[in-house]
């Protein structure tokens, strides 16, 4: 219990350990509406998003607008905006989590959005292989764009993380991520993203709902 403790503080403090600074375009999300209030609109098809690494590799990842929908329209948002370009997987923790950081350590996204942590066994995504969640800090309503990818189980995050996507492709090339070298799970040589492409099926999806932290 103490290490499940210890490995999920690890992963809530990894944004508030390096967030200092803003993305690049620090007046991209100034329209995006702000309250406690989530848009959502009805879709027939979730979205997908190819993300392109600098290694020439590429990962498929099915968005569970149900599930998370204001995690997955700020996903959107942050391919569209190209901010994903300035991040890369940088860190792995427990031999089986996948995490994004800022190519900038010094960088952070101007916003959060709220948790969404479903109770609805309907729509609810569960911590599980190739399921993908956001960081967030040791705070509520603290997610980003930041996100870690599972090769195992670890359902214990279910009401702790924000679960908002699943690998269809590519879990081999997540699966040679974790592998690589590494010191105390930082990676020696991080793997930047390239770009992430969302391939919406004709659906106009909402802007997210944002805090801002100014």
């Amino acid at each position: 219990m103490k290490k499940t403790i210890s490995l999920i503080l690890s992963i809530v403090m990894c944004l508030s350990l390096t967030a200092c600074k803003n993305t690049p375009d620090d007046d991209f999300y100034k329209e995006y509406p702000t309250g406690d209030e989530i848009v959502t609109i009805e879709i027939e098809k979730n979205p997908v998003a190819t993300v392109k690494l600098s290694d020439g590799s590429e990962i498929v990842i099915e968005l569970y607008y149900k599930a998370a929908p204001n995690a997955v329209a700020n996903f959107i948002a942050f391919a569209r905006e190209k901010v994903y370009s300035t991040m890369c997987f940088s860190e792995v923790r427990n031999n089986c989590i996948l995490m994004t950081g800022y190519q900038d350590p010094e960088a952070s996204a101007p916003y959060y959005v709220q948790d969404e942590i479903q109770d609805n066994d309907d729509v609810k995504l569960t911590h599980e292989r190739g399921v993908v969640s956001m960081i967030r800090t040791s705070d509520s309503d603290t997610l980003t764009g930041q996100f870690f990818i599972l090769t195992k189980n670890q359902k214990h995050f279910d009401n702790t993380f924000t679960a908002f996507g699943k690998v269809t492709e590519g879990m081999d090339v997540v699966d040679a991520l974790i592998t690589a070298e590494n010191t105390d799970g930082v990676f020696t040589a991080p793997v930047t993203i390239k770009s992430v492409s969302i391939n919406t099926f004709g659906q106009d999806f909402p802007l997210p709902t944002i805090i801002p932290k100014n």
